[in-house]
């Protein structure tokens, strides 16, 4: 009988269900794709019991089996350790009463997530049922799947039960904590406070933070201040220790912006696209990147303490390890020499690292390591077919759909890339992407404004072969996750920013030049290395721009969705399937 472990995230936001068949990584999903609410849901005090529904059941589906075939389920916090270090976090008329961090507060969501527990175990009451501390969930998703027999492993994140930040080091199944950082001194909550500050939200801002750094320094152009100095003085490494937030100025878990309005600035009503803005940006992602590259070289004294030959593998999770240029940051910088990140690293992959942790514990076999990141829904050819005929669309089938692609977006179409299953975490990989010429002038400007509908900052991600990669960019270190999107990667040349002009960030201040590379290989995609290779053969490049395929919304998941969001764009062709499209509006 096969063992069928569930690993649930629900907690927080990004809910996510994931399933492992006799340790095997059969199935993983985030609920944003079927709901459709970016980011699946917002974390609220009274919904972790909204549970990953569509989720779970397509994984149940995609393995076969029902909930009475369940033999444990592993959900990604500890409520009772999330209730005892959090009640009374605030005083008195410091917050409203029955939020985060009070007393009553707490309380509630202690007994959302008793319920989300008691839903599952009602629908599989044969399974064993493990809450799960928050971090070591972070910790399994990327040690367990990695290609390491050991390693350090850094988990960076807003907050788990109570704490930030985790420190410690894998060794086949096992996980060993070597220290915690505690609220409230926090990397990813200063993130979203700080997305908050600059106009944004707390859940998409922090990505686009990251973008708006990228152009400028952190001197002030219309104050002329020198916002690192500001930024250092309230967020910094800790000497001897792990790091710090000054509370006083980021009040953390609260409303209240005064002490940063004071240092930079009114709270912006939206994001506002000036250099001003972009530099105190820069001086967050400075400073991210010093408390990054210190929080590695701790790890690193600590893991090979009294070793002989030392530990040079690091994974990486949380959402903080979604940002690629800190990433970078540790491989330049820090003495670890491969670097491993899988590429749900934010809270959807807890749900991975939930049932790994209860694999480890009922199976002990061999870790499964994730070669890809398709491990989502994927259309048939009689749904595509379906869904084409009731939109009256007349598609072609190319001889060689990558060939006819690549012909396409070398005369400058913008082509959208619907292709087996989908990719799980946040970034587009090459199955649901948009594609295009990464060569021309105004393809940045023509998707962001006319098919994105997004910030002019926002930076384009050039999806490579591999002899792309020495080519084109530096790589200090083995980075084992180009192949997700995890590395903002600078220029060999700083020229070669006039070859591929769309899918390159340059620094106005600076003169730096970085791109956020995604590495295909053929083995692991061989359709998608097949467009690339027919591009270069038409240009020369091997490599193109991609981007997410979707317009304010989560990626498209089913052909459904890829058709209905293609038909209200202004891209060129889908290429759904065996099938190209050409929009009916073109000429």
């Amino acid at each position: 009988m096969a063992r069928i472990i569930l690993g649930v995230n629900s907690a927080y936001h990004e809910p996510a269900a994931c399933l492992l068949v006799d340790g095997l990584l059969m199935a993983m999903v985030e609920e944003e794709r079927f709901n459709r609410f970016r980011h699946g849901k917002h974390a609220l005090i009274d919904n972790p019991d909204q549970l990953p529904e569509a989720a779970i059941a397509w994984c149940l589906e995609r393995a076969g089996v029902g909930w009475k075939d369940v033999n444990a389920i592993g959900y990604s916090l500890d409520p009772e350790a999330r209730r005892r270090l959090n009640r009374g976090r605030h005083a008195a008329g410091e917050v409203a009463p029955g939020t985060w961090g009070t007393e009553e507060g707490e309380e509630v969501f202690y007994r959302h997530n008793l319920a989300a527990r008691d839903k599952l175990v009602e629908r599989a009451p044969q399974a064993e049922f493990h809450f799960l501390p928050h971090h070591l969930c972070h910790a399994a998703s990327a040690f367990h799947v990695s290609p390491f027999t050991e390693a350090a492993i850094l988990v960076v994140d807003g907050i788990g039960e109570h704490a930030s930040t985790w420190l410690g080091r894998g060794a086949g199944w096992e996980l060993e904590q070597i220290e915690s950082v505690p609220f409230p001194h926090s990397l990813g909550l200063v993130w979203e406070k700080m997305s908050e500050l600059l106009g944004l939200d707390v859940y998409s801002g922090p990505g686009k933070i990251m973008g708006y750094a990228a152009i400028t320094d952190p001197q002030g152009e219309l104050s002329g201040r020198c916002h690192l100095t500001t930024m250092r003085d309230i967020f910094h490494p800790e000497p001897g220790g792990a790091f710090v937030v000054d509370d006083r100025a980021f009040r953390l878990g609260t409303d209240d912006f005064a002490g940063l309005e004071a240092r930079f600035g009114p709270r912006r009503r939206a994001i506002v696209d000036r250099y001003e803005d972009a530099s105190i940006a820069a001086a967050l992602q400075e400073v991210t990147g010093d408390i990054m590259v210190h929080l590695a070289e701790r790890l690193y004294d600590r893991v090979n303490r009294g070793r002989t030959h030392p530990l040079l593998d690091l994974c990486l999770a949380g959402g903080v390890a979604l940002n690629c240029v800190a990433n970078y940051e540790l491989a330049e910088r820090s003495r670890f020499r491969r670097i491993w990140i899988q590429p749900a690293a934010n809270d959807a992959g807890t749900a991975l690292g939930a049932a790994l942790l209860l694999e480890a514990r009922l199976g002990g076999g061999p870790r499964p390591p994730m070669e890809h990141a398709f491990l989502g829904p994927e259309a048939t050819l009689e749904d595509i077919a379906q869904v084409l005929d009731e939109a009256g669309l007349e598609p072609q089938q190319p001889d060689n759909l990558a060939a006819e692609v690549a012909r396409r977006i070398e005369r400058g179409e913008i082509v959208a890339w619907f292709q087996g299953r989908q990719e799980v975490g946040p970034r587009a990989l090459g199955h649901r992407s948009i594609v295009c010429d990464p060569s021309r002038f105004d393809t940045r400007t023509r998707i962001n404004l006319k098919v994105k509908q997004r910030e002019s900052f926002r930076p384009f991600a050039p999806s490579v072969l591999p002899p792309a990669m020495d080519r084109f960019f530096q790589t200090p270190a083995e980075m084992l996750a180009t192949r997700y999107m995890l590395f903002a990667l600078p220029l060999r040349e700083r020229r070669q920013a006039q070859v591929i002009p769309a899918v390159i960030q340059e620094n106005g201040s600076t003169g730096r030049a970085t791109s956020r590379v995604h590495l295909v290989e053929a083995g692991q995609d061989p359709l998608y290395a097949e467009l690339i290779g027919e591009f270069e053969r038409l240009t020369g490049l091997p490599l193109v721009l991609n981007t997410s395929f979707n317009i304010s919304e989560p990626i498209v998941t089913t052909a459904r969705q890829a058709v209905a969001t293609f038909l209200r764009s202004s891209m060129d062709a889908l290429a759904i399937g065996p099938y190209l499209v050409p929009h009916p509006t073109r000429p």
